[in-house]
């Protein structure tokens, strides 16, 4: 009798390791922030100035730019499709989303901005398709409306990737 229980004790282990094994999921993908990279812009802007008329109050002028050069690799069999990525900031106040730039308005920022020519790199387009194994490697922009003050005082930062027909991606950003 303690021998069958024995052999039925092993028996009901070796299969729920077996289920264990057999039907774990491997992840769809995998992803890695390679750096980040923070440009605060504060203005100051002054009223138009002249002798007619009640004069206006100056007004402050605050946002914040962030590229994040990102890893993905698709780990399956499968291609997979790349449709959208976005970042959140985690405040106490309210938390705040930023979709990615465009390439071409990513393009656009290094004009405007050529202190910022230093880290630029190839962006990472929507709408990409990674083949099964594929790696790819690119730079992303998004700008929040909030001083460098509150960006300090976040509490933390996710960048999302969303997949067609597949579970997003998201990559936690350490402070």
């Amino acid at each position: 009798m303690l021998k069958a229980i024995g052999i039925a004790a092993v028996v009901v282990v070796a299969a729920i390791a077996a289920y264990v094994f057999l039907g774990r999921k491997p992840p769809v993908h995998s992803g890695q922030v390679l750096s980040v990279h923070v440009y605060p812009i504060h203005r100051e802007l002054k009223p138009a100035s002249g002798t007619e008329g009640m004069q206006g109050v100056g007004d402050t002028y605050d946002q914040l730019i962030l590229l994040a050069d990102v890893s993905i690799k698709n780990e399956t069999n499968i291609p997979l499709f790349l449709r959208d990525m976005y970042a959140d900031v985690q405040l106490a106040e309210t938390p705040q989303r930023s979709a990615a730039a465009t390439v071409t308005n990513l393009e656009k920022v290094f004009v405007a901005y050529p202190e910022l020519k230093q880290y630029q790199k190839t962006p990472l387009a929507r709408d990409t398709t990674l083949q099964p194994g594929q790696q790819i490697e690119g730079l992303m922009g998004f700008v929040f409306p909030m001083s460098k003050a509150q960006w300090d005082s976040r509490t933390g930062e996710d960048l999302t990737f969303i997949f067609l027909h597949q579970n997003a991606l998201k990559l936690h950003v350490t402070k």
